[in-house]
């Protein structure tokens, strides 16, 4: 019998490719569309998604990482992929960024879900489920953290903003 995935388990496998970690663990989705499509597949549990997105412990800290521009290099992916034919009542982004810092890596990655959407997707609510991998020595870290959201608009586009606009600057450096 098939092991059944999580949206957890999608998510680490995501971050883990963007870390360039050992492959030979991850899930057999080899591409955006098979990770959205498992997403859409997956059923999302909403319980336990009790604090806003305001109050995630791993934005602040990739927001404070960011600042302080305390790594050797960065990386950041996004997808804002155009909703798939087969679903036009939700909605997902994806977004990661991978710290390094001599020889230890860290990534956060963030799946932004609309459950149902608004006729102005932006004003939107729904969940954001974070991701934090830390690898130094071949050995892996991983811990997950959940937000909700009523208004896309107000409540998470200003933390997209200021995280790629504080990525953009550390390019400068």
């Amino acid at each position: 019998m098939p092991k059944k995935f999580t949206v957890e388990d999608i998510l680490s496998d995501e971050l883990k490719r963007e870390m360039n970690m050992d492959t030979a663990t991850f899930a057999v989705i080899d591409n955006w569309d098979s990770v959205m499509n498992s997403v859409y597949q997956l059923p999302i549990e909403y319980a336990g998604y009790t604090n806003k997105v305001s109050e995630m412990k791993l934005l602040k800290e990739m927001i404070d990482r960011l600042s302080a521009a305390d790594f050797d290099q960065v990386k950041r992916s996004e997808s804002r992929k155009k909703q798939l034919a087969q679903f036009t009542k939700t909605l997902s982004m994806y977004y990661n960024v991978v710290f390094t810092v001599g020889r230890k890596k860290v990534g956060y990655g963030a799946l932004i879900h609309f459950p149902k959407l608004k006729a102005n997707p932006d004003r939107s609510g729904g969940i954001v489920l974070a991701a934090k991998i830390t690898e130094e020595g071949g050995k892996h870290n991983a811990t997950f953290e959940r937000g909700k959201f009523d208004d896309f608009l107000s409540e998470v586009k200003p933390y997209v903003n200021l995280l790629g606009d504080l990525y953009r600057q550390s390019r400068k450096l």
